[in-house]
């Protein structure tokens, strides 16, 4: 029943009346009666092959919209080329993988870092449906030194993009291997990085000092998350000031995923990081399609 249900309500929102209204519906109704809890779907999207947990948040506007942070995936699009090579932290489903991966192709890489065995289930499935080649994935975290670390889920969020390792009191808990960048990266034969992907809710800042060295070497594009609540305000500013000292400038993407020095929209929590000159590299964004 619950199948049948997300099947009629995928129709449903492909009309623009209920797709203007996904979220409160989300909020009324999927998840106070945990409406599709155990459905999973397989789709296909923008190309790729994905087995959804709909009961997900981020697993449901994928099923339902048939979208996620569409304007943050078509900005990293200019980043990225052929033989590029790709650092996913805090890689969740796999979504900013396997989307990097159609451009990447073989001759480049992509090391996903996915700490939460939950989410590092779903990465490495989703992972193998694609029969992608050019992906290394490691369940652990990306900190500011090696050692262990303690994550936290509140399961009445149904949101897996929530994992933290700020305490949550109830909830699941897992304790995970740390480590740094600079750490793992120290026996690779990189010559370059081109983008890094950050993306793990409130510890980015201690994720920025364990990959000063690769910053400084490399100088890859960063595309962060830094959420905007009271508690955040501290480890923001750090990572502002950290990135500004390495030469980084800060951009804001807009709604198309074109990139602005000014601020265009103040919900958005994604940030571009770059060394580049955004103003060029911007010149590809017209040749970028994301369905």
């Amino acid at each position: 029943m619950k199948t049948v249900l997300a099947i009629i309500f995928s129709y449903l929102f492909k009309v623009k009346f209920f797709k203007k209204r996904f979220f409160g519906i989300h909020n009324r109704l999927f998840k106070p009666f945990n409406l599709f809890k155990g459905v999973t779907r397989l789709i296909k999207w923008n190309g790729l092959i994905l087995l959804l947990h709909i009961d997900d948040w981020i697993q449901e506007n994928l099923y339902f919209l048939g979208e996620y942070e569409k304007a943050e995936l078509t900005s990293i699009a200019v980043f990225l080329k052929h033989d590029s090579i790709f650092i996913d932290i805090g890689a969740n489903i796999g979504l900013y993988t396997l989307y990097a991966s159609k451009i990447i192709k073989e001759n480049g890489q992509i090391i996903s870092f996915e700490p939460f065995l939950e989410n590092f289930k779903s990465l490495a499935k989703n992972v193998e449906l694609n029969g992608v080649s050019n992906v290394r994935l490691e369940k652990m975290a990306i900190g500011k030194k090696e050692g262990v670390i303690k994550l936290y889920y509140d399961e009445k969020e149904k949101n897996l993009g929530m994992v933290s390792s700020i305490y949550q009191g109830k909830g699941a808990r897992e304790e995970v291997k740390l480590i740094s960048l600079d750490s793992y990266l120290k026996n690779e034969q990189f010559t370059k990085i081109d983008l890094i992907k950050i993306d793990i809710e409130g510890f980015e800042h201690s994720a920025l000092l364990g990959m000063r060295n690769t910053l400084t070497k490399f100088h890859p594009t960063l595309l962060i998350e830094i959420l905007n609540t009271d508690k955040s305000v501290t480890n923001k500013s750090k990572c502002d000031q950290l990135l500004t000292a390495l030469g980084y400038k800060k951009y804001f993407i807009d709604d198309y995923g074109i990139l602005s020095k000014n601020e265009v929209n103040v919900n958005r929590m994604n940030y571009i990081y770059s060394t580049k000159t955004i103003a060029n590299m911007m010149k590809k964004h017209k040749n970028i399609l994301l369905h």
